[in-house]
Parts: structure tokens; C-alpha cells; sequence
């Protein structure tokens, strides 16, 4: 080959590997995923003030901590009492309204990812302020029924999709530090509330937590955003040189979301796995929202102690999500999810202790809501963030959907197997044991998800 052979061909192979880059980057915009790479390596610059994204995080954490003031439980006993019906029915009808809310789950993500999250969350506030309402006003089961389906529709699913845009770095931290809202309303509404249905009766305080929601929602959700590009910023409030890719902890992920549209995503054993944990999640906290209280009545201990258990759960879940959370961001995020099972496994099997034991000692009781409330709420913003690492942004709010529509099944499950089992063997001994067992299960389900090959995928882009 000549001298000048060879600069020519040089030249050329050059100009081959520009346009290969830059084909990537086409690639990667296309799939609206660029600046997720680019703010996951070292920050060269940063802008002054307060990111706005950490203004999200509060938003979100007010609606999620108001959830909390209408739980399911508090209500349950005195619907009961008022209508006469049977703990088998009313169940029924919060499983039957949870199995519409799971078949309706994924449209509403693929509205998300459509119309962004803050249309969703003005929808959102309407349902929840609305539920109350029409609860407040039941005269028959189907009132029931339609308020508990407007509960379901709650601010969780758009509020994750909002974060995972705002945050890639920082996502297990602002994930973790919103979701502290419900444990936090656990802990103080949920007392709260159950002192006004016992001093206002229920209706009353569902009219009471109506216009709360409504009035403090409004102006907290006017000033949400949907991406940083809508306040000319970017993820993390930095922006991110590339030299130093290859050390960044997220970046292969980032890459391997470019390939994933919901199909491909269905096509994953890692979501199947991630649906699965999500299923065995729902069937416990389905059961806890509905009975933990009136289990408290059962076993000899009066309504406020039950109210107390959830607060306990309330409480511990605030030290739970914020240090799965903070695990989570230099954790391979499955792992600290399957250790979230664990000790939700743990919890089952202390209950089924202390049933054995006759319903004692208390503090054997309290450890274990401790234990549950660790892993309460903290599988959600570790499913959400995994589903962003690993698929990507594109879909993503139509696979949280679908995830939590496996959670919000597990729960109809949950609540409505609860009853069953109450009404055939006179005690919930049967469920807390099972439940033990499926909670183990779901621990191995988290550890066997994997990620894509990424340079498998992306060798000929």
C-alpha cells in the first residue's frame, strides 16, 4: 500500500467511526434516552440554586402522605357495623374494584408516557378528593365499590414516572425520600383519622379528608413539570462530560433501555421476574391495608392498638425506604429488593408466633408490623427505579403500570383471601404462614433478574 493509500484509507475509517458515533447518538435521542447517558457520568458543571427536581420530590411526597389519612383499614370495622355485612363481602367488593384498577393500570401508564405525568396527577387529585365523597355518601355496596376504585387511582404511578425523569444518579434517593410520604401519613394520619371516625363517625371524616386533599393538592400539583427540558435544566440538576463513561455505575444500563420498547420489555425474563415480586408484594400488603386492624379486635386488643400498628408500620417503613433508598443508588438495586422480601418474610412468621402464642406478647406483635412496615412501601420505588434502569424511559410509564398491576391484583388477592380464610377457619393463622412462605419466594424472583448484554446489543449500531 502506497503512502498515499494509506492516508486515504485512514481518513476514511475516521470518518466511518464518526458516523458510527453518531449514529448511537441518533439512536439514543431517538429513543429519548441521550441525556440520560450523558447525566450519568462525572458532573463537569452545575447550576446554582435549588434543582426543581427536588421540588417534584416534596409534591409527590405531600400527595403519597395524604394517602394515607383514608387507609381502607380505619373505615373497614364501621362500614361494616353500619351495613351489616360480613367480612367475606366487603372484601369482595375492595378485591372486585382492585381487579378493575389492574386491568386499567397499563392504559393509564400508556397515558403517562403520552401525555406526561402532570395531567396525570390533576386526574389524580379529582379521584382521591372524589372517593372520599363518594364514600362519605355510600347507601349500598356499589357506592363502595366506585370509591375504592377512585382511591386506587392515586398519585404512585405518575409520581415514580416524574422522578425517573428528573433523576438518574440521584434516582434511589429521590425515589427513597418521597416514598417516606406514606409511611409518615401511616404514622400520624392514620391515628388521626381513626380518633375522628371514633369521635365524628366515618362519613364525617371522609368529608373532612375531601376537602384537605383538594385544597392542599391544587397548588402543589400546578407546580409540577414533567421533564427538566420543561425548566431548560437537566437530570440531576448537572450536566455530565462523557470521558468518563465507562466508570459510570448506570450507564450500561442507560444503553441497554435504547433497545427496549414494551414488547422487547415483555420479552424479558427480567420483567417477569420484577411481576412476579410485585404479585407476592400485593397479596401482603392487600391483606395489612384490610385486616391488620380488625385482626388487633380478634386477638383481644382494642381498635386504637390496631391503629397503632399501622402507624408502627408507618414509622418504620420512613427508616425503610430511605435506606433501601440510599442502598439502592450503590447496590445492585435487585439485591436490595430481595432483602426487602426477606424481612417481610420474617415479619409473616413472627405473626404466626405469636397467633401460636395466643395472640401475645404485644411487643412480639409490634416487632413484627416493625418488620413488615421495613418492606411495606420500599418494594415500589426500587421496582420503578429497576424498571427505568433496565428498560428504559421510552415505556416506561406503561411497564410501571403493568408491574403495578400485578401489585394492585396481588392485592385484591390479598384482601379478599384474608376474609376467605377468616370465615373458614375463624382465624387468619393460615394466611400469615403462607404469605411467610410466597414472601421468600418473591427474595429469589428479585436476585434472578439480570440485566441486558449490552455489548451484545449494541456492536453493529
Amino acid at each position: 500500500m502506497t503512502l498515499s493509500e494509506s492516508i486515504h484509507f485512514t481518513a476514511i475509517s475516521r470518518f466511518h467511526g464518526i458516523f458510527a458515533i453518531l449514529g448511537v447518538s441518533r439512536v439514543l435521542r431517538s429513543h429519548g434516552i441521550e441525556s440520560s447517558l450523558s447525566s450519568s457520568q462525572s458532573p463537569v458543571t452545575k447550576k446554582s440554586g435549588v434543582f426543581y427536581g427536588w421540588y417534584m420530590v416534596v409534591v409527590t411526597w405531600v400527595m403519597l402522605f395524604l394517602i394515607s389519612a383514608v387507609s381502607v383499614g380505619i373505615f373497614f370495622k364501621p362500614i361494616l357495623e353500619e351495613f351489616g355485612w360480613d367480612r367475606a363481602t366487603l372484601s369482595s367488593v375492595h378485591t372486585a374494584a382492585l381487579v378493575v384498577f389492574a386491568l386499567v393500570t397499563p392504559f393509564l401508564g400508556r397515558f403517562i408516557d403520552r401525555h406526561g405525568p402532570r395531567l396525570m396527577l390533576f386526574i389524580c387529585l379529582v379521584t382521591q378528593t372524589l372517593s372520599s365523597v363518594v364514600n362519605g355518601l355510600a347507601s349500598g355496596i356499589g357506592h363502595i365499590f366506585a370509591g375504592r376504585l377512585l382511591y386506587e387511582i392515586k398519585s404512585t404511578q405518575a409520581s415514580q414516572v416524574l422522578l425517573n425523569h428528573w433523576f438518574i444518579r440521584k434516582r434511589g434517593k429521590a425515589q427513597g425520600i418521597a416514598a417516606t410520604g406514606m409511611p409518615v401519613g401511616a404514622l400520624l394520619l392514620s391515628p388521626l383519622s381513626q380518633y375522628l371516625v371514633l369521635t365524628w363517625g366515618w362519613r364525617t371524616t371522609l368529608f373532612f379528608w375531601a376537602g384537605v386533599a383538594f385544597v392542599v393538592l391544587l397548588p402543589l400539583t400546578l407546580m409540577v413539570r414533567n421533564t427538566p427540558d420543561d425548566k431548560g435544566d437537566v437530570p440531576d440538576g448537572r450536566t455530565y462530560g462523557v470521558d468518563s463513561y465507562s466508570e459510570s455505575r448506570l450507564a450500561p444500563d442507560s444503553l441497554a433501555s435504547a433497545v427496549y420498547t414494551l414488547a422487547g420489555a415483555l420479552r424479558s425474563g427480567a420483567f417477569w421476574m420484577l411481576a412476579a415480586t410485585q404479585l407476592i408484594c400485593g397479596i401482603g400488603c392487600g391483606f395489612m391495608m384490610t385486616h391488620v386492624v380488625i385482626f388487633a379486635t380478634d386477638i383481644g386488643y382494642t381498635e386504637m392498638i390496631g391503629a397503632t400498628f399501622v402507624s408502627v408500620q408507618g414509622g418504620l417503613n420512613l427508616v425503610g425506604v430511605l435506606v433501601t433508598g440510599h442502598m439502592s443508588d450503590r447496590h445492585a438495586r435487585n439485591k436490595v429488593l430481595a432483602l426487602t422480601h426477606c424481612i417481610r418474610s420474617v415479619s409473616f412468621f413472627v405473626v404466626v408466633v405469636s397467633v401460636i402464642a395466643g395472640g401475645g406478647p404485644l411487643w412480639l406483635l409490634y416487632a413484627a408490623m416493625a418488620l413488615f412496615g421495613f418492606g411495606w412501601f420500599t418494594t415500589s420505588p426500587l421496582t420503578s427505579g429497576l424498571v427505568a434502569d433496565l428498560f428504559g424511559t421510552v415505556r416506561m410509564g406503561t411497564i410501571i403500570g403493568i408491574t403495578m398491576s400485578c401489585h394492585t391484583a396481588g392485592m385484591a388477592l390479598g384482601a379478599y383471601a384474608g376474609g376467605i380464610t377468616y370465615e373458614l377457619t375463624g382465624s387468619y393463622y393460615t394466611f400469615f404462614l403462607v404469605q411467610g412462605i410466597l414472601e421468600f419466594l418473591a427474595a429469589g424472583f428479585a436476585l434472578a433478574v439480570r440485566r441486558p448484554n449490552i455489548r451484545h446489543k449494541y456492536k453493529n449500531c
